[in-house]
This record gives C-alpha cells, sequence and structure tokens, in this order.
C-alpha cells in the first residue's frame, strides 16, 4: 500500500471519522452517556424504541456482519408478526435472487428493533427518521473487547399489506 495511503488511513482510525449517510431528521443515538458520577444519563430518543405495530408486511433487509452472506439483501415476507418467508433480493456468491435465504436472516421488523433495545450491548447505534414507524439502520456491538461479533440491519422498501 502507498505510504500516503497508510498516513490516512491512519489518521481517519485515530480521530474516530465515520462517515455515514443520513439527513438531519434522522436521530443517530448511541448507549446512554455515562455522568461523572458512573451513572448513565437517560437520552430523551434512547432505548427502548417503540415496536412496530404492523402484522402483515414485505421488506428488504440488509445484514452485515463478518458472516458468509452478509451484506446480500433479502425480501422479507412476515405476516401475522411471523416471517413466511426470506429470498435473496439479486444474484450473488452461491445463490440467485430468490433463493431462499438462511434462517439468521429471517428477521422481522421488531427482530431488528428488538437489536437497538438490546440493554446488554456495548455499543448501538440507531438511525430513526422523525415520523417514521420503524428504523432506517441498527448497529449492535455485543463486546467491545471482541472482534468481528458486530452486526448492522438496514431495512429499506417496507410495504404493509
Amino acid at each position: 500500500m502507498k505510504p500516503h495511503v497508510v498516513a490516512l488511513l491512519v489518521v481517519i482510525a485515530s480521530t474516530g471519522v465515520v462517515a455515514g449517510c443520513g439527513t438531519a431528521s434522522d436521530v443517530a443515538v448511541d448507549a446512554p452517556d455515562v455522568s461523572a458520577s458512573g451513572t448513565p444519563e437517560p437520552h430523551p430518543t434512547a432505548a427502548p424504541w417503540p415496536r412496530y405495530d404492523v402484522d402483515d408486511y414485505t421488506y428488504t433487509l440488509r445484514t452485515t456482519c463478518f458472516c458468509s452472506d452478509g451484506g446480500s439483501p433479502v425480501v422479507v415476507t412476515v405476516r401475522h408478526g411471523r416471517v413466511t418467508d426470506a429470498v435473496y433480493a439479486h444474484g450473488g456468491p452461491g445463490h440467485a435472487a430468490g433463493d431462499p435465504a438462511p434462517r439468521w436472516m429471517r428477521a422481522t421488523v421488531n427482530d431488528v428493533i428488538a437489536a437497538a433495545n438490546d440493554q446488554h450491548a456495548d455499543k448501538v447505534h440507531v438511525r430513526w427518521p422523525q415520523g417514521q414507524d420503524y428504523p432506517r439502520s441498527v448497529w449492535v456491538d455485543p463486546d467491545q473487547y471482541a472482534a468481528d461479533e458486530e452486526i448492522a440491519y438496514t431495512i429499506t422498501d417496507v410495504d404493509p399489506t
């Protein structure tokens, strides 16, 4: 790698610069801040995040992690609050569009919200646009001392039926 690229990466890593997509109306929240006394300070928009109160819908879920098939979008069908179908939206390594998604990708919007409400995670980032009934994305780091166990969920194309 070229020295100027390495230097840039070192600067980015050391400053904690992270770029993301969103709008000014998004709410992005980490785990609650800790006061000088060591007790958590409540955040007005932090967990518990509310449930998605629609029982029948389809949506596209992109799960990003250090796992096989992570990042491939999946179209999820939910009926009566339970996943009835989950198929790959596009072809990719080892799967074609329409192939059944693995069990771990079969999640409802409320499963993603439950991940956002995980009180035992070391860090949680939630992007929840104002006025929307579900989050745009949820990123969870269950253990700051473990590597490669972080998981992110991105929700798009929600269609209540």
